[in-house]
């Protein structure tokens, strides 16, 4: 599929450029097409390229075309069987079609052509399409005769013939079995391959009830008999998949000038990657996705909460026949599990939105039933109140519509008012190695082992593997994977992704696999020990940080697998190890990225130790000002630059900041290295995120002194 903007949308058209083929088709294709070359035998011969729409069969066809043009021995021609109304039509189009194509190619050997002239008469009086006395009587042609003629024609021009013919399963019965009728009928002509490329299924069960037992079984022998070469379409990765499904996300985002929070991409890129992935199978379902919300989330941009558009909108891609129900019934995901006379259970309410759900879920794999209903309960939280007994107050009412949630009555209606391929993992491989997981106590040869492993692929689909089965580790292997996760963590990228930040990198992918771990196996009495023991695990103290990140995930109690003490345990472990690592240095200087979590926490856990740490840092040169003011300016990540750069030290960053730290010393500190009068020379400016602007420490001193400043008038009124 090729990606072509035509400003908020994507076409899936299939593509002929061979620096887009995102999905390794373009080896596929060559063997094909070397086949084709290297094939000495004269017979005619019949490829079909199976596959379901959206997978890019089209884009394979287009890719054997072009290495077939660069051999001049071969002639190609794609024929479309849509434009002819009846069987007759069909036949005598195409063999004309071939017979022009001949025709062209053999205008520079006048004498042969000029032979065959006097033999058959114009090209165009052999299929009757002029008013010479020959082609007046062209109708009334037998097939086969024109037949014969057209493989004479095949057999002097000394060319082979490649035919293409695609879309064949969008066809009705009567006009796919007359496209095979016509195959079957030149299937023996000189030099002559097809490559008929269809949905097998589709056109099988189309065409079953003209044949024998007259189901799908009979339409696949049928098949079997056109087809000589079967050749199913290699599946796309889902490590390809999803790259260029957020790739679409985050342009439906950056067109419609919507900005997320940290909180909000985390919150969707968890739910797509744990509970949607799975679904995400062709390229046209990325297409899809994208479009939807191309179109939708410009005309509820500031009316709805974004997030919950864009799952409820990938519930409609991905779960179509969930998402009809939501709509058309939407008290069973907004409305009360209560009686309104008595207020118990309402049985019967609950018992039906089981029962509902169950049909919807037919057909569905075990998996893909656990993970819908995951989606839903996010979406609509009162669907816990059936399956779990639980219960909200009026406050949690209230946060859902100040967020503009789905699952708020005010705002539900808005949103609906409107073969093993390079770089997979062999299951088979991958089975030993889970099975020497089990078996090995080492942790670093296990590590050697998955490091072996990860060589062969590509990091995101080793983490997408791993993380397939996470509810089937035992909590003895989950340990060890965890650490291995650890191990390698310094090897998995975690540049770029979703808005900049990450999340779906592998290296943010293997966080959440620890996190997930870590909730099959809450009920473990060494659960507390293992998360504090990660604190230090990691060589990287970045991946550290990262699990406590997610370790911290969650917005409601029962999401959270530990008390408010133990997260404070954990962050000292964290915080003592960032201290150790920064020897000379300072927290500040060293882990700039971390320090809004690692000095409020520190500052909540034992002020007086926090407040003497930053005295003696600030006392220890004149200059450490900068850097602690420094690293509470936001690094910004845009794709509106390449590289991430600092932002502004804007009104609440600065009343978060001096929340912690003494405003006035702050001010003494900085004027013993810039004098008042310098820094008032100029106002602040802000960070332009077009560049025309650029980040400098003295303009982030401005930006201090203006909030300062006016702070100090205000409590002077006061």
């Amino acid at each position: 599929m090729e990606e072509q903007n035509n400003e908020n949308y994507t076409s899936d058209k299939p593509i002929f450029d061979k620096n887009k083929d995102a999905f390794q088709r373009l080896e596929f294709s060559k063997r094909i097409a070397e086949t084709i070359i290297e094939r000495k035998n004269q017979d005619s011969i019949v490829f079909g390229i199976f596959g379901v729409w959206g997978e890019g069969k089209s884009t394979v066809l287009n890719f054997i075309s072009q290495e077939l043009e660069t051999n001049k021995d071969i002639l190609t021609l794609a024929f479309n069987p849509w434009r002819y109304g009846d069987e007759d039509n069909l036949i005598k189009n195409f063999l004309k079609k071939v017979a022009e194509l001949l025709g062209k190619e053999l205008d520079s050997n006048k004498e042969k052509f000029a032979g065959f002239l006097g033999k058959y008469g114009s090209i165009s009086s052999v299929f009757g399409v002029d008013l010479s006395e020959v082609g007046k009587n062209i109708a009334s042609v037998d097939l086969e005769v024109l037949k014969n003629r057209v493989d004479e024609f095949l057999k002097e021009s000394e060319k082979r013939l490649v035919i293409f013919i695609d879309d064949i399963d969008r066809l009705d019965k009567q006009e796919i079995y007359s496209l095979f009728r016509l195959v079957k009928l030149t299937a023996d002509f000189n030099n002559t391959t097809y490559i008929l490329s269809f949905d097998q299924e589709m056109v099988a069960s189309a065409i079953g009830d003209r044949f024998g037992s007259g189901d799908k079984k009979a339409g696949e022998s049928f098949i079997e008999k056109i087809i000589q070469v079967p050749l199913i379409l290699p599946k796309a990765q889902p490590d390809a998949l999803k790259k260029y499904c957020f790739k679409l996300v985050d342009n439906a985002i950056n067109n419609s000038k919507i900005e997320l929070s940290k909180e909000e991409v985390q919150r969707f890129v968890y739910q797509f990657t744990t509970n949607l992935l799975n679904r995400l199978t062709t390229p046209r379902l990325a297409v899809r996705y994208g479009n939807t919300l191309s179109f939708s989330m410009p005309l509820l941009k500031g009316e709805v909460n974004i997030v919950d558009l864009m799952l409820i909108e990938a519930l409609r891609v991905f779960y179509p026949t969930h998402y009809s129900f939501v709509k058309s019934n939407p008290d069973y995901f907004i409305g009360s599990y209560s009686n309104s006379y008595d207020m118990h259970r309402n049985d019967e309410k609950i018992k039906s939105i089981k029962e509902h759900l169950n049909s919807l879920e037919i057909g569905l794999q075990e998996k893909d039933k656990q993970k819908v209903r995951d989606l839903l309960s996010n979406l609509f939280p009162r669907l816990d109140t059936a399956f779990s007994n639980h219960h909200f107050t009026n406050d949690t009412y209230n946060e859902w519509y100040l967020q503009k949630r789905i699952v708020s009555t005010k705002y539900f209606d808005r949103y609906f008012s409107y073969a093993v391929i390079e770089g997979d993992i062999s299951d088979v491989e991958f089975k030993l190695l889970l099975e020497s997981i089990a078996q090995t106590e080492s942790i670093d040869e296990i590590t050697e082992k998955v490091s072996a492993l990860i060589e062969k692929t590509s990091k995101d689909n080793f983490v997408h593997k791993i993380r397939s089965l996470e509810k089937e580790y035992s909590w003895d292997s989950a340990k060890k994977i965890a650490k291995t996760m650890c191990n390698i963590s310094e090897m998995l990228p975690k540049e770029g992704g979703m808005m900049g930040m990450g999340f779906e990198t592998p290296f943010g992918q293997a966080a959440i696999f620890i996190l997930q771990l870590m909730k099959y196996h809450k009920d473990e009495k060494d659960l507390f020990d293992f998360a504090k023991e990660l604190m230090n695990y990691p060589k990287n103290f970045s991946f550290a940080y990262e699990i406590n990140n997610w370790l911290r995930s969650g917005d409601r109690k029962e999401d959270k697998l530990f008390s408010n003490e133990q997260y404070q345990e954990l962050a000292k472990v964290l915080t003592e190890r960032a201290l150790e690592e920064s020897k000379d240095n300072s927290i500040f200087e060293s882990f700039p990225d971390y320090i809004g979590y690692i000095a409020h926490t520190w500052a909540e856990r034992d002020k007086p130790s926090f407040d003497k740490y930053v005295e003696s840092f600030l006392n220890r040169k004149k200059g450490n000002i900068l850097a602690l003011l420094r690293a509470y300016v936001p690094t910004i990540k845009s794709s509106a630059k390449p590289k991430p750069f600092k932002g502004d030290l804007t009104k609440d960053r600065y009343e978060y900041l001096v929340s912690f730290y003494n405003k006035n010393n702050l001010y003494d500190k900085i004027l013993e290295i810039y004098p008042l009068d310098v820094i008032q020379a100029e106002e602040p400016y802000w960070i332009d995120i077009d560049g025309k602007k650029e980040y400098t420490d003295l303009n982030m001193l401005r930006q201090f002194m203006k909030w300062y400043l006016q702070e100090k008038e205000l409590d002077e009124k006061e």
